[in-house]
């Protein structure tokens, strides 16, 4: 499936990745990992291999008074191109890196 054709609200899954993603015209390949866990590689970046990631979120509902195992958060496309925005709006234009 074509990254382009996903709805905003599609949750990626590590089954989908790696795919791509074009944010204010910068971009950048998202893994997402099994326990929901997520890279980011800036292609079109100054720097080779620089990006980001972030760990995984678990969530648990209590059931009749159980706590089942937690499962991972899985951001949705959306939330990936939120992410890539505000990791760009820290990146130092002239080095390419976070200030």
């Amino acid at each position: 499936m074509n990254t382009n054709e996903w709805a905003d609200d599609y949750r990626p899954q590590a089954k989908d990745s790696p795919f791509t993603l074009i944010v204010e015209g910068e971009v950048f390949t998202v893994t997402v990992r099994e326990n929901g866990s997520e890279d980011y590689t800036w292609e079109s970046g100054p720097n080779k291999n620089y990006g980001f990631g972030g760990g995984s979120v678990q969530v648990a509902s209590v059931q009749d008074g159980e706590v089942p195992d937690a499962e991972p958060y899985l951001s949705t496309i959306d939330d990936h191109r939120r992410s890539i925005r505000n990791f760009l709006g820290m990146i130092d234009p002239e080095t390419g890196y976070i200030e």
